[in-house]
């Protein structure tokens, strides 16, 4: 609508300017020296025209011209984008359909033509990495170190990733450098602890624990649990017996109960020949959190009466009546005080749920004790087919 009327107004201005003229041409003069020009108005006013139009669009002409060169560039950067980002969807399309070898083609193909170029890379390094080309993979971290050097905490933090499982220790190293240098990156600091935690540092770990907190790398229980391995860990490494009741005697009553650090202490003591207390301490942690580990390791106290603490875990079947675990631990503590039929259901039931070769071995054994050699002999044939058939 706003176009027929812009038009129409046009269409009356000029039918205005063409009425007057016919009406009267009018007469212009120009002089210059001895030089005389005498025109009608119509046709000066024409010729400015004519002349103003041709001069603008000259210019224009050379505006264009003189831009080309940098249009022409822009256009292939362009064009250089654009296939670029369908290289990059044609590559994470790829990788969604676990096709690595592809992804990793099209990634790199046209990644230095790319505003996400980075992106390429160190999705291209991941790729490699998954096919085991390693060369490939430190190649192309390589090349996005030396494209993006500002980013080089982002690519550190990858090529660590990427070596955890085959290089935790050089992965730690890298993690080491990049927490030097970022020291309040949350993502470096949980990756860092986690990788500390693997690789069983604990002064390490405790060193960084209260950085971890400060800048709440993790949320709250994974730093609960962070603690409880680290304290696990620093039990499971006590050199001697004065040693570890020392740093026993500074944990708090419900870290001692903590199953985790609780099988660790109990591990430590029953190597040392010091089951003093051992029973009671498993049988308190295990009434309020349940731990297969624990229960195993109440089965392997030899120290005190067996029979009581068979007639204690015998309550916890209401709550377990399915683990072989448990239903081990039983059968053991039933054999200890020569309770060889119940010893005897207790170790095959176990066995019908997990099939484990130390389950045959203490079956064996039982039967052993009650002098029924020829059973225990075909126990262990059986342990052996076991073996067997799992190799």
């Amino acid at each position: 609508m706003s176009r027929i009327l812009k038009w129409s107004i046009f269409l009356v201005i000029a039918t205005g300017l063409t009425a007057l003229a016919l009406n009267d041409n009018g007469q212009v003069s120009m002089v210059w020296h001895d030089w005389v020009i005498e025109t009608s108005l119509t046709f000066a006013l024409a010729a400015a025209v004519i002349g103003f139009s041709a001069l603008y669009l000259l210019m224009r002409l050379v505006i264009n011209l003189w831009h080309f060169p940098a249009y022409w560039r822009n256009r292939r950067q362009l064009k250089r984008y654009s296939k670029a980002e369908s290289s990059m969807a044609k590559g994470m399309i790829a990788l969604e359909y676990g096709d690595w070898q592809l992804a990793e083609k099209q990634l790199v193909k046209m990644a230095k033509h790319s505003d996400s170029g980075l992106v390429h890379y160190l999705t291209a390094a991941k790729m490699a990495h998954n096919q085991q080309a390693f060369s490939r993979r430190d190649q192309y971290l390589a090349e996005a170190r030396q494209r993006f050097p500002t980013d080089s905490v982002t690519i550190g933090l990858v090529e660590a990733r990427l070596l955890m499982d085959s290089e935790p220790d050089v992965s730690l190293v890298i993690l080491n450098e990049l927490h030097q240098q970022s020291p309040k990156n949350k993502t470096i600091l949980a990756e860092y602890a986690h990788l500390l935690v693997k690789q069983e540092y604990w002064s390490r770990l405790e060193e960084i624990l209260g950085e971890v907190k400060r800048f709440r790398a993790l949320d709250k229980a994974e730093i609960q649990s962070l603690e409880v391995q680290l304290l696990a860990g620093k039990v499971a490494r006590a050199e001697n017996p004065e040693a570890l009741e020392q740093l026993w005697q500074s944990l708090s009553g419900r870290q001692q109960l903590k199953p985790a650090i609780l099988a660790e202490f109990v591990e430590q003591r029953m190597g040392w020949g010091k089951e003093q207390g051992l029973a009671e301490l498993i049988a308190k942690s295990l009434s309020k959190q349940w731990d297969d580990r624990l229960a195993y390791q109440y089965g392997r106290i030899e120290l005190g009466p067996a029979y009581e603490r068979l007639k204690k875990a015998e309550k916890w079947l209401s709550n377990q009546p399915d683990n072989p675990v448990l239903l081990l631990t039983l059968g053991r503590l039933a054999c200890m005080s020569q309770l060889w039929g119940q010893a005897r259901h207790y170790f095959q039931e176990s066995l019908k749920l997990q099939p484990e070769l130390e389950t045959f071995h203490a079956l064996a054994k039982c039967y052993e004790s009650e002098g029924l050699e020829t059973q225990a002999a075909l126990t262990y044939k059986e342990a052996i087919l076991q073996l067997e058939k799992k190799g």
